[in-house]
């Protein structure tokens, strides 16, 4: 990878996981409002160092795919049944995405369709491939962390290290892996292993500096629907608030949109279909209650996300298997192959 491709890559996978639940700051105190702020720090780091083994899963699926004779039927049928789940997972993101924007956008109809019409622009975009969705993110992705740094800041900053929740931790980096982690592994593929630990530092400090630039805001108003936003109102900074909130839906959003799009390449005839489906699905979203979507679609995210784990830890494992079989036995991968 040349470094501009390492940097959208980096941008790809950052701008899935900062959703909207992220910037307003609620899931940040959901999870962590019981701790310190190195809790929220070292989850943040470690969703970053999350990439790199997402971006090998790209790989061993590739030797897999190319190489694996004995179980390719198998592993056919596997990936066949992952996708579908994890499409399923990006529909509900996307829709919950779209009911967010319209939300954020205000309560008037005349608001909710200016919102709904950035959302439905953002998702006919995204269509366009991966390449139209690193664009949106490396543009956005430092804004946002501009305007996260702006806030925290603008905190009063009475935020103790300790204590440190090690399950909660876990759970809330879990909850939040599938989208990146989705995007990361189409560019493992042909990423060596020095972009890998490149891109892994790159989100690792930038994630982790984001979670707990949310984590100083959100803990001057934690009762709040919206606890970010509540400190921008308060500061004066209402607009910073909902354009860092905006942002945040936007770059989930587009990843959400490009891996269902992705998915539904398999079965559509054309680019034109895809977009075509995508804006219909967008369009039945419309009116969408964020809160209650995010209550109810949540929790089944979170446990997909949970087996993505597995899933990852196992094609890192197969990865070797074959990496090593191909140095003893060859001639099962074809002649040509090193």
């Amino acid at each position: 990878m040349k470094f501009s491709e390492r940097i959208h890559t980096a941008s790809l996978y950052v701008g899935a996981i900062v959703g909207a639940g992220f910037a307003t700051g609620k899931e940040i105190i959901l999870f962590f409002g019981d701790g310190g702020y190195l809790a929220p720090l070292l989850t943040g780091a470690a969703m970053g160092l999350c990439a790199p083994l997402f971006m090998l899963i790209g790989k061993a699926a590739a030797e897999l795919r190319k190489g694996a004779k004995a179980g390719g039927n198998l592993f056919s049928a596997a990936k066949a049944v992952f996708l579908a789940v994890v499409g399923l997972c990006m529909l509900l993101t996307m829709t919950t995405m779209i009911g967010g924007m319209q939300n954020l956008a205000g309560d008037s109809p005349l608001k909710r369709l200016c919102g709904f019409t950035v959302a439905a622009v953002c998702v006919a975009v995204s269509s366009l491939g991966a390449g139209a969705v690193k664009r949106i993110n490396t543009a956005l992705v430092p804004v946002l962390f501009a305007l996260l740094a702006v806030l925290f800041f603008k905190s009063s900053g009475q935020v103790a290290a300790l204590p440190v929740n090690p399950l909660r931790c876990v759970s809330y980096l879990s909850m939040n892996m599938l989208l990146g982690g989705c995007l990361a592994v189409k560019e493992g593929e042909r990423a060596t292993a020095g972009d890998m630990v490149f891109v892994g530092v790159i989100c690792a400090v930038v994630l982790g500096a984001m979670t707990c630039f949310v984590y100083f805001a959100a803990s001057d108003y934690p009762e709040t629907e919206m606890p970010v936003y509540s400190l921008c109102r308060a500061s004066g900074l209402g607009v910073v608030g909902a354009a860092a909130v905006g942002i945040a839906i936007l770059t989930t959003l587009a990843g959400a949109a490009n891996s269902l799009g992705d998915g539904l390449r398999m079965i559509l005839p054309s680019e034109a279909a895809v977009t075509a489906v995508l804006l219909l699905i967008t369009l039945a979203s419309y009116g969408w209650d964020f809160a209650k979507a995010v209550n109810i679609f949540y929790p089944f995210i979170a446990a997909v996300a949970g087996l993505t784990f597995a899933v990852a830890i196992a094609a890192s494992a197969a990865y070797g298997a074959v990496c090593a079989i191909i140095r003893i036995r060859p001639e099962l991968f074809g002649k040509n192959r090193p």
